[in-house]
């Protein structure tokens, strides 16, 4: 069975079905995450009881993002591309990571220069020594507002669902290895031409410890333009 196919078959579901469909999906991602992070730091991949509830509550928040993503697609708000052209694909990709990291570059900057917007961002910020959960540790308003900027760029574009696929699966490593303890790219990552721009767990690391630089989720160079690079 295709994709095409199958998101053929699930919107002939009712709603609550799809629903449990989508919850089961995100589930598996978190628990995906938690499961790499304890095997990478198991020490350190510890949930604080008193994160337990944004990490619920961002949960919830992914779970809506994708049944609105669903129906957006259902209204053909949403188009995506079903061929397996190799170069479409590889055009899509960059074309995601460049703009969804642009786009996130701005949102996590404005997080933290908006007098009203500050305070909610701040919660993130209660994990200054980072762990794997700290990634799913956001306030509602903050993980919809992510959401969102997804759900209008590929309404936007008309992309490969291999793309698609291949974006969600990076997003979600790029989300782990920036929020562990240690760093796992080697030496060399900072000084080649070509991978010096690509960030790494210390960039984010930085961030957490310096509020005021390193706004760049995929690569250093936002904030190299902008002036707001360590």
């Amino acid at each position: 069975m295709n994709i095409e196919t199958a998101l053929q078959q699930l919107s002939q579901f009712n709603f609550v079905t799809q629903l449990l469909i989508f919850s089961l999906e995100n589930i598996s991602l978190l628990l995906l995450a938690v499961l790499i992070g304890k095997i990478m730091e198991p020490a350190n991949t510890v949930l604080n009881p008193k994160d337990r509830k944004w990490v619920i509550s961002c949960l919830i928040c992914n779970i809506f993002i994708t049944a609105l993503g669903f129906e957006l697609y259902q209204l053909e708000i949403i188009k995506i591309d079903f061929s397996h052209d190799l170069v479409s694909i590889i055009i899509d990709i960059l074309l995601l990571i460049v703009l969804m990291d642009f786009f996130m570059f701005c949102f996590h900057y404005l997080a933290h220069t908006l007098k009203w917007f500050h305070p909610i961002h701040k919660l993130h910020h209660t994990h200054i020594e980072t762990s794997v959960y700290s990634l799913f540790v956001l306030h509602p308003i903050e993980t919809l507002g992510f959401g969102f900027i997804w759900l209008i760029l590929i309404s936007i574009f008309q992309l490969n669902y291999i793309s698609l696929t291949v974006y969600l699966f990076l997003n979600l490593m790029y989300g782990i290895f920036g929020h562990l303890e240690k760093n796992i790219f080697p030496a060399f990552w900072y000084k080649n031409y070509f991978t010096k721009w690509i960030s790494t767990t210390k960039f984010h690391s930085d961030h957490h410890k310096n509020q005021s630089h390193n706004f760049g989720f995929y690569f250093t160079f936002w904030d190299k333009i902008f002036k707001t690079i360590i």
